[in-house]
């Protein structure tokens, strides 16, 4: 079972605030005070939030000797005060300090994420809590087309964004891959056609024109990467969006011509290392700026256009429903930001709070585009300095400080200038 998650992000919260530890001591039938914990530590910078982790191998839960621990059909622990006996056996077990006496009275208690709507996630006001529903997202997969096994390298991120993309759009489909880090053609159970990386939109177009032919709704389906997308086939996916053809085609973008050597590609940014814009004497990586593909294939006026992350799982689900049914009338494009630990430089865990930071940042907001109209999906209040981004990775590590404040820049204006267009409805 996937559980609902309070998602605490790894940085730190600003030290002068404790909303969310208001908001807990506030929250309904409460008479003993707040269940999470605010840890200001200034003489090393430390400011973090902490919360039972809700682990899905509870040592408390195996302790208890009454009953009182349990877990909910949302996935968290929960007490029953009723059996608690005070013996504080589970605050003894819990490595994470996330269980706590009652002031005043032989009992414990924990946070219970408030009846599956947490207060404290409400409160925050700077993206470090966020309260993220499984079933979301479960609820609407379907049987795993996908083969066992692992054929990425360790830590990549693909395999989350094909198991999740094939699981909702389901098996219906004709399923196009270019050469690539991501060729699925011994790897699926769904029916695939392996293009060139060049006319991967054509070879889809003749197929889906003969599914309409024969009066079939089975979706042609590319799951591609930003080279063939941006850079090497854009003109004939650009073609096949003008002429409304009915593909849903999915850019997985991680910046780089990753499976050939680690080459720039028009979506590399500015700054960024690779093995074609090297750091050196007479190199500081890519200088310019990237392509904004999605943005220019919203303004194909196709059916639908989106952005999203593997960070906002129920942000991509909603969006590939949204462009299955999309798809029976004209194109649907969506674009994800794809991490690559090896290309990035980044430890091979880190690939989800990547491109978490990606949103948080600004660097990579998420939006849609229907009927003409681009919205934003997910709007960051308080957007963190873009440190907090490159930070997590080496491929940035050689910027200067005047280096990154050139890098911010460029991310203020690029968010700016989706921002009119959203303004304009």
């Amino acid at each position: 079972m996937l559980n609902n998650t309070l998602v605490v992000r790894n940085t730190n919260c600003p030290p002068s605030c404790a909303l969310c530890i208001e908001a807990c001591g506030q929250r309904a039938g409460t008479v003993y005070g707040p269940v999470i914990e605010k840890i200001d530590l200034p003489e090393v910078d430390y400011h973090r939030i902490l919360t039972c982790n809700q682990c899905s191998q509870a040592d408390c839960l195996a302790v208890c000797p009454t009953g009182a621990l349990s877990r909910s059909a949302a996935g968290t622990v929960v007490l029953d005060d009723s059996r608690c006996v005070g013996c504080s056996i589970c605050n003894l077990v819990c490595p994470y300090g996330g269980i706590y006496h009652k002031n005043g009275e032989a009992k414990s208690q924990k946070c219970d994420h408030c009846g599956d709507e947490p207060k404290c996630s409400q409160a925050c006001p700077n993206n470090i809590l966020d309260y993220k529903k499984a079933s979301v997202v479960t609820e609407l997969m379907q049987e795993d087309a996908l083969s066992p096994g692992l054929p990425y390298c360790a830590g990549c991120a693909m395999e989350l964004l094909d198991r999740q993309t094939l699981r909702i759009v389901g098996k219906d489909i004709v399923l196009f891959g270019a050469p690539s880090c991501n060729v699925l053609s011994s790897k699926v159970k769904v029916p695939y056609y392996g293009t060139l990386m060049t006319n991967v939109a054509s070879s889809a177009t003749g197929v889906s024109r003969y599914f309409r032919k024969i009066k079939k709704d089975t979706i042609c389906l590319a799951i591609i990467g930003d080279g063939a997308t941006a850079d090497l086939g854009f003109g004939q996916v650009s073609a096949a969006a003008e002429r409304g053809e009915r593909i849903l085609y999915i850019c997985y973008d991680n910046e780089a011509y990753m499976n050939t050597g680690i080459q720039r590609s028009s979506t590399t940014p500015f700054g960024s290392w690779t093995n074609t814009t090297q750091v050196g004497s007479r190199g500081r990586g890519r200088q310019g700026t990237p392509k904004n593909v999605p943005l220019l294939m919203a303004f194909h006026n196709i059916e639908y256009v989106a952005t999203a992350t593997l960070a906002y799982p129920e942000d991509y689900a909603r969006k590939l429903l949204k462009a299955k049914e999309a798809v029976k009338r004209g194109m649907a494009y969506i674009h994800v930001l794809t991490p690559c630990p090896t290309g990035w430089k980044f430890e091979t865990e880190h690939a989800v709070e990547v491109t978490k930071a990606a949103v948080e940042t600004n660097y990579f907001p998420l939006w849609e585009a229907e009927n003409g109209v681009i919205r934003f999906t997910h709007e960051v209040k308080n957007p963190a300095p873009i440190q907090e981004f490159t930070g997590l990775m080496k491929r940035f590590a050689h910027l200067s400080t005047e280096e990154i404040a050139q890098l911010q820049e460029y991310v203020d204006q690029s968010y700016a200038q989706i921002k009119r267009v959203v303004s304009c409805g």
